[in-house]
């Protein structure tokens, strides 16, 4: 592998990862310990750390393995599909924080790989921009930049005759795209250079990349794709009023961002692309009634589109209905006072129960019985609530004792008082 190993400066470990797995997927695709090493100017530990990293996150992402030794050398396991998905992620990421790394490295190492010259790189780049005319869209000069070495890692896939595939749900998906046009003007620049026979899953890998590509926004040049979607958002939005009794006064604008947030993620649904959600956690212990509302909501959406939302892209969704609740009634989130004794479990049973109530946050914080009854609660706590009997005490707001489960009564006296503005 003919690569420029001279030293270089210290590297964040976002590029050092970037790096990584673009030296991956340049050819050829195995690469040793000692070189990512080098290249990246770290020792051993580090480079296996930042290894196992990467390999972790494309697993979950992309269904990726790293697999090899050190000796041997490490290599990308995986569909080739997977593959070139993984790295339109990857591509973009390293052209934002390692450019330099894309210009010097792996796009001269595919050019050698193909044996490209000067004037086939140039038929390539005036193609984009042909094909380029047909999309809704300008292409943006990010775009610009990530499409030669994309399309030239494409194209020494398709020499190496390694190409992705589809499943038939797949396909019809994607010959109902409008970026058909696009890929159908791109595809035969590919194949003369490939020398190969056409393998009709190529094109619609360029439709699907397309899309991948695009800004997704509801603008005044709607498509049919786009005017289906937007519909489908507004029955959504309707239904998870009616089921959770609550309404929002900024619906438009919460159709809007809706829609940029849905529509990448119907096309990661339909092509098992996986998406990071570090609240997913938060979201599913302090709103559980939230996130199961929004589940059921989205339930007649996933059955009209065929896909099922991962709790990750269903805990997101999740977010912008709270954050859109909260906003569009002036709501504050309320602070609870749990009074604690001995019984961590029925305690953390009675922080559930209350998080049950209602979609709207709740900042929950624990204090002894004893220190309540001695000290009283801050002044702007809404609800004084424990599972242990205490004597009557005259504050404000007044101490509530209850028994689990809640009765039905008490939750809906309490579901008010969380949600009173």
């Amino acid at each position: 592998m003919s690569l420029d190993t001279s030293p270089v400066p210290e590297l964040s470990s976002q590029q050092r990862r970037c790096r990584l797995l673009l030296l991956l997927f340049t050819p050829p695709p195995t690469v040793k310990l000692e070189t990512i090493s080098h290249i990246n100017g770290v020792d051993l530990p580090t480079t296996r750390q930042d290894i196992a990293e990467v390999s972790s996150e494309i697993r979950r992402f992309h269904h990726l393995e790293i697999a090899g030794t050190p000796e041997e050398g490490y290599q990308l396991t995986g569909s080739t599909l997977n593959q070139r998905l993984c790295l339109i992620h990857w591509l973009r990421r390293a052209l934002r924080c390692c450019p330099q790394f894309v210009e010097d490295t792996f796009s001269p190492q595919l050019h050698r790989a193909l044996t490209l010259d000067s004037a086939q790189a140039a038929r390539l780049q005036q193609a984009l921009e042909n094909c380029a005319a047909t999309l809704k869209q300008p292409l943006e000069e990010r775009i610009r930049l990530f499409l030669p070495p994309y399309l030239c890692y494409c194209l020494w896939e398709i020499r190496q005759q390694r190409h992705p595939s589809f499943t038939d749900a797949q396909r019809a998906w994607l010959h109902q795209k409008p970026e058909q046009q696009a890929a159908a003007k791109l595809y035969p620049l590919l194949l003369a250079l490939s020398g190969l026979p056409p393998q009709a899953d190529e094109q619609d890998f360029l439709v699907l990349m397309f899309t991948l590509l695009k800004n997704h926004s509801y603008e005044s040049d709607h498509s049919d794709e786009d005017l289906r979607l937007m519909a489908a958002i507004e029955r959504m939005v309707e239904h998870f009023q009616q089921l959770s009794g609550m309404s929002f006064s900024s619906r438009a604008d919460l159709i809007t961002h809706l829609f940029a947030h849905l529509a990448p993620a119907v096309e990661r649904c339909h092509f098992d692309i996986g998406i990071d959600n570090m609240l997913l956690e938060e979201v599913v212990r302090k709103y559980p009634r939230l996130m199961r509302t929004t589940q059921q909501a989205l339930e007649p959406f996933e059955q009209e589109y065929g896909i099922h939302f991962s709790r990750e892209e269903a805990g997101l969704v999740a977010i912008s209905f709270g954050a859109w609740l909260m906003q569009g009634n002036a709501l504050q989130e309320k602070q609870v006072l749990l009074l604690t004794l001995d019984n961590p479990q029925l305690e953390e049973e009675l922080e559930y129960q209350l998080r049950e109530l209602t979609l709207l946050p709740l900042n929950i914080k624990y204090q002894p019985l004893r220190d309540f009854l001695r000290s009283g609660a801050p002044h702007d706590v809404t609800l004084v609530i424990t599972p242990y009997a205490a004597p009557p005490q005259a504050t404000q707001p007044p101490l509530i004792y209850t028994e689990l489960p809640l009765a039905r009564g008490q939750r809906k006296t309490l579901r008010a008082l969380l949600e009173t503005p």
